[in-house]
């Protein structure tokens, strides 16, 4: 059996995939090297282990035989006072592992000893609004920067190998309820051939309008938004953008006019959770969450609400990353109560 066991903590990460010390220098990370992530064992570049985010590995040392004999080899602690739940998958570069933790804070360490080479800890307002605790879920790596998302809606660009701030970029307005905790994807679309950014937003429990978004990663410049309830406009190289769902039909009631009702002009499907990617179809493939409010009659205003779908929620989205269209979607539940 040649499935590895995917292990909590970063040292044990570390301890399967690293056999030399580790410098505070690292190789930059090319397209190439990304694509390649499920099929090579010495690095883990995205979350999921590889463009399709099976989590799956070649390599054989460890296996479900030998497993329970493995012993740490050294701990490293993410406390004080701002830790919370660890939800964070590690990256490993060239023998350095790079891990976010709650409160958007990242840390890169030796995978050899667990030595802190830098950390890095998001100025956050204190007006933030995290719907679901304080998490983080991991880093994208590209070049010669790792992409962080942070609660006060923004997601910041870091040199791997100083932890400075390259670029900053604010998304939303914390104060209504945006953050991000998913970890970034990083893409190449194969139409134009340009490397991006791919990151969502989260905060449905407080009714935001999901959104998914693709930045160049060098500048973080904005190159399109989509937004995952219907209705509601998005954006494509700084310019207004199509309109998500189709008018004709609308999954959420309207009023007799056309207007939206109130709950359709918040109505969650927030990308909370982080997005894949297939080259062969040039897809985007990433969930969606529940709509908002979460009672379904207050979605309706009393109408039949089980004749409404409330699209584009609480399903698996898939995008064009030349222009950010929805190409299919797939709802898992319609009308989610």
């Amino acid at each position: 059996m040649n499935r590895v066991l995917k292990l909590a903590s970063a040292s044990a990460i570390a301890i399967a995939c690293m056999g030399a010390l580790a410098s505070a220098e690292t190789k930059p990370v090319t397209w190439e090297d990304i694509l390649a992530d499920h099929e090579t064992t010495s690095d883990v570049l995205m979350y999921g282990m590889g463009n399709n985010a099976q989590r799956y590995s070649t390599l054989t040392q460890v296996n479900a035989e030998n497993v329970r004999h493995l012993r740490p080899a050294w701990s490293f602690s993410f406390g004080d006072e701002k830790q919370r739940g660890q939800e964070s998958q590690a990256l490993v570069r060239d023998g350095v592992i790079y891990i976010t933790g709650s409160c958007s804070r990242m840390w890169a360490l030796d995978a050899k000893t667990g030595k802190r080479l830098w950390k890095f800890e998001a100025r956050l307002p204190e007006d933030i609004r995290p719907c679901c605790d304080v998490v983080n879920r991991g880093a994208a790596i590209y070049g010669d920067k790792v992409y962080l998302g942070t609660l006060d809606a923004a997601i910041y660009a870091l040199n791997k190998d100083s932890g400075k701030v390259e670029w900053r970029e604010k998304f939303a307005d914390h104060k209504v309820g945006y953050t991000l905790t998913g970890a970034p994807t990083i893409i190449k679309d194969g139409e134009t051939g340009r490397v991006m950014l791919i990151h969502g937003s989260s905060g449905d429990e407080f009714g935001v309008v999901g959104k998914l978004y693709a930045r160049d990663p060098d500048t973080g410049e904005e190159i399109w938004m989509r937004p995952f309830v219907e209705g509601h406009t998005g954006t494509l190289n700084g310019e207004e953008g199509t309109v998500t769902g189709d008018a004709a039909a609308p999954s959420w009631p309207v009023n007799e006019d056309g207007s939206k009702v109130e709950a359709r002009s918040h109505g969650g499907g927030a990308h909370w959770q982080s997005a894949a990617f297939d080259p062969e179809t040039n897809t985007i493939v990433v969930g969606t969450g529940n709509p908002a409010p979460w009672n379904t009659w207050e979605r309706s205003q009393g109408e039949k609400y089980w004749d409404y779908d409330s699209l584009y929620t609480s399903g698996q989205a898939y995008v064009n990353p030349s222009d950010g269209e929805v190409v299919g979607f797939y709802q898992h539940t319609p009308n989610d109560a």
